[in-house]
Formats: C-alpha cells, structure tokens, sequence
C-alpha cells in the first residue's frame, strides 16, 4: 500500500517572533485559516487516508498535533527525542512502516511548503508511486530565479511523459550554491530546484540505508522490532543517542546513480522566511506587502504584519515589521535571512519566555 511521512520537525526560525519552540513554523497559520501542517495533511488526503499517514516532530509536539489532526491514530505520530535531521527522522517513519505493512511504498513531504494545485499535486503523487522502483523519485521544481538558498538537481534527458507531469533522471546533486554559480544553473536550463519531496519503496530503502549509510542501519533494525515500530519511548532515545546527525540527502540520495525526477508545473515555495511569505501578500501602489491594517506614509517596499496594535510607518523605506503580542521585529529586509541571529542571542541570554 501507498503510505506518507510528514516531516513537522522545523523550527522556523526565520519566523520570529512568531515562531516559537512550542510552536514552530509547522504549526503556524501563515496562508489562511489553518497550520500549514493541516495544509499538507488536506493536500494529500485525496489519495492517501489518514490511516497510512504519519507524522514525524518533536516528541513535545505530539500533543498539538494530535489536537489539530484527530483523524490521524494516535500511533502514527511519532516523537522524536531530539530532532537529528532527515536521514534518522525518514528511518524512524520507515521502520514504523516495515513493521505495518513490509510490502509499502512512501512519500516523504516536508510539512512547511506551498504547492499549488493540488490536483496536479495529487496527480504527481500519483505518478511517482506508480513509477518508483529500486530508485526513489524525487520532485525537481522548475526554478523561477537564480536561488542560493535552494539545493539543485541536475537532471539529464526527459525519460517520459504523462500530461503535464515530465520525468527526467538525476545525474547529479548540488548544494546550496553561490549566486554566480545559481546564475549559471539557470542559464544551461538542465537544472531543478530540489523540492524536498521523495517517494521511496520501502524495501529499497532498506537495501540503501544499509549499502549507503550502514551507521543508521542498526537504528532502522532496532526501530522495526519495537511495538508499533517504536511505541517505548525510553528504547527510542536510546536508539536516537546512537545515530549521526544527517540529512538524507547526504546519507543515501547524492550517493545513488539514475535517481528519478518528476517535475510538473507547480506553484512551489518552501516558505522559508517572511520575504519569502510576502509573495503571497497583497501588495499597495507603492510595493509594500502587507498583513493587518499598518498605516503607511511616505513608506515604500515595506514588509508588515500586525496583529492587535496600529503599526505607523513614516518615510521609511525596505523594511520588515512583524508585530505580536510580546515581540516585536524590525529590520531592514537585507536582514531578513539573519533573524536566527536574534532567536540565537536570545537563548544565549536564556530568555526563554521570548523562545
């Protein structure tokens, strides 16, 4: 059967103030009425039941997700003891999985992404589980600028066709790259932004995991034989104690040969930070972006979110206000890819309440 895995385990820095440790960009209603982890759970649910849906998040976390997603049992939220990065976070999911339902495919999505329309969405989801194999199948976004920020696929030539969904293969992975060099990628054409989103067979994975990196094999073995694929919490964070801190990207992906890439003409953002959420904002006749009722004179190319409060901006010109009910940020938007700096300055004050 067809399973997927969202991953709810971001901080979301880049959201302060709004985003805090309790809750992180995830749980955060930054499109509308609900969380963009609802969001993503909704996005699939047409072709996925949230019976064979599971999410993966700090383990202090499970008790809101449980709160917004009732639908989803009890024992697919699984709890991480500490968040060590994708690679542990997809074994933990796939083990839980294996112990379920051996013969699985899965989807792996990250819970904090806009993508758009959901019925091409859905169709691509679709796809990828029909042609996955002993390789995985990723989702290459069709880039719209020269991003560095972004990790990129290199794909060779187009394999096949079905509608508007095209598959290439991957001849090789690149990491976040210089402007100059993301200039370059866009101008040769044969480059796709990696949308973090792959679809595996789960006993290819197994076979990747311990071929490509035998340091978490053991982890997967130990978390398969637990309850429920890991219903002990205390065998868990032993488990987690012992496995490297890696992105599965680094561990398995960019270490695997003719990996598939889907791509189909999607709206895509990860979201990454308020600039990024401001696209998505209505915009006035002098460039600002705005959410809430900011007064604004003199004022141009300005980002503002408000909450409860009037926010006045007199002659100013690029920057970013976010406003809530204990913390306020400004910033010219140049600073906007550094807020971590302020959520890292206060925990060093160990000002908590703010965290």
């Amino acid at each position: 059967m067809n399973w997927a895995v969202i991953m709810a385990g971001g901080k979301g820095t880049r959201f302060w103030p709004e985003s805090r440790a309790k809750r992180p960009k995830p749980f955060l209603r930054l499109l509308g009425k609900t969380s963009l982890l609802e969001e993503t759970v909704s996005r699939i649910t047409p072709l996925i039941p949230p019976s064979r849906i599971l999410l993966v998040l700090q383990d202090e976390l499970a008790r809101e997700a449980r709160r917004l997603l009732p639908r989803i049992p009890r024992e697919n939220i699984l709890g991480e003891p500490i968040g060590k990065n994708t690679a542990p976070c997809t074994v933990y999911a796939a083990a839980h999985i294996r112990a379920r339902d051996p013969e699985a495919k899965f989807a792996f999505l990250p819970a904090d992404q806009l993508i758009r329309p959901r019925g091409l969405f859905v169709q691509c989801l679709k796809t990828a589980f029909e042609i996955v194999d002993d390789r995985p199948v990723l989702f290459g976004i069709q880039p719209r600028w020269p991003a560095p920020s972004y990790g990129y696929l290199e794909v060779g030539g187009k394999s096949s066709t079905k509608g508007k969904i095209s598959v290439f293969t991957i001849t090789r992975f690149h990491e976040k790259p210089s402007l100059a060099k993301a200039k370059k990628f866009l101008r040769k054409g044969n480059f796709l932004w990696n949308g973090g989103m792959f679809i595996w067979r789960l006993d290819a994975f197994k076979k990747a995991v311990r071929t490509h990196a035998p340091k978490l094999y053991p982890a997967f073995e130990k978390l398969s034989s637990l309850p429920k694929g890991g219903a002990n919490k205390r065998q868990i964070a032993q488990v987690y104690a012992r496995v490297p801190s890696i992105s599965i990207d680094y561990a398995i992906m960019e270490k695997m040969k003719n990996v598939h890439c889907l791509l189909a003409p999607l709206e895509w953002s990860d979201l990454g930070g308020w600039i990024g959420l401001s696209e998505f904002w209505p915009s006035d006749r002098n460039q600002n972006r705005i959410q809430g009722k900011p007064l604004l004179i003199k004022a141009r190319g300005n980002i503002v979110k408000g909450s409860k409060r009037l926010i006045a901006l007199l002659g100013v010109e690029n920057f970013l206000v976010v406003d809530t009910p204990d913390a306020l940020l400004i910033c010219p938007r140049s600073e906007a890819e550094h807020i971590r700096e302020v959520v890292h300055e206060l925990e060093r004050r160990k000002a908590y309440l703010y965290l």
